[in-house]
This record gives C-alpha cells, sequence and structure tokens, in this order.
C-alpha cells in the first residue's frame, strides 16, 4: 500500500510540474509579443482618438467639412494656372513646368530677379522652338518680363 501512496504521489507531483512549466512556458511566450500588443493597441486608441477628433469637428463646424469637400471636388478658378500660362509650356516638360512654377515661386518677393528669370525663360523657349522649327507666340505675362 506504500508503494503505490508513493507511486500516486510522484505521479501527482509529476503532473503537478508537468502543468506549471507549460504555464510558465506560456507566460514566457506572452510576455514576447506583449510589448508588441501594447503598441497595437496605442495604435488603435490613437485612430480612436484622431476619428472622435474629427467628428467632434464635424458636429460643431460642419460648413469646414462642407467647404474641404467643395475644394476636393470643384478647382477653383485660378486653377488652370500654369501651363496655358507659361511661355513655351508646349515645349517644356512636365517636370520642367513644375521647375519654372517653383523657381517663379521663390523670385515673387523680388520683381527684378522674377522679370530676369522669366526673360531668360523666354529667350530659352524661343531658341527650343527655332531649334524644332515652331514658332511660339507671345503671351500678356511674357511681353511684361520683357
Amino acid at each position: 500500500m506504500k508503494t503505490k501512496t508513493t507511486i500516486c504521489v510522484l505521479a501527482t507531483a509529476a503532473l503537478a510540474l508537468t502543468s506549471y512549466a507549460a504555464s510558465a512556458q506560456g507566460r514566457h511566450g506572452q510576455g514576447g509579443a506583449q510589448p508588441q500588443d501594447r503598441a497595437q493597441v496605442e495604435r488603435g486608441q490613437k485612430d480612436f482618438d484622431r476619428d472622435r477628433m474629427r467628428d467632434r469637428d464635424r458636429t460643431t463646424n460642419p460648413s469646414r467639412d462642407r467647404d474641404r469637400d467643395q475644394d476636393r471636388t470643384h478647382a477653383p478658378d485660378n486653377a488652370s494656372f500654369g501651363d496655358k500660362e507659361i511661355y513655351g509650356n508646349e515645349l517644356m516638360s512636365a517636370k520642367e513646368r513644375k521647375q519654372y512654377r517653383e523657381q517663379l515661386r521663390l523670385t515673387e518677393s523680388d520683381s527684378k530677379t522674377q522679370t530676369k528669370f522669366m526673360a531668360q525663360h523666354k529667350e530659352k523657349m524661343q531658341q527650343r522652338a527655332k531649334a524644332q522649327g515652331k514658332v511660339l507666340e507671345d503671351t500678356p505675362e511674357a511681353e511684361e518680363a520683357e
């Protein structure tokens, strides 16, 4: 009887240790993923907060949201500025037109520099047109630069 009791105690202890080891390993595995889970929860909380702020803004100032939507769907009248008003635009690549606009923006505070830049641009476009056998018509903006 004593042997049987000893075997039962040893078997119970082995099961208890196995259970404890499995539970400790499970906690260790979760502990490794915990920072990742925490970051995911924080991102979700930030998204939730951002959405809540947007909802609050929409309810307190609905005209602002309506204006923003209208801006997205209806371009303002002056949005066509650029291609048609750039001297020699048909001879320029999209990248060159973008650079031209950026240079104009940078020189807008100094009219002399801007006039000089536009005159150089006009001369460059005339040379390009001549090389391609084309004729460029003067625009009012290009004539003002002279």
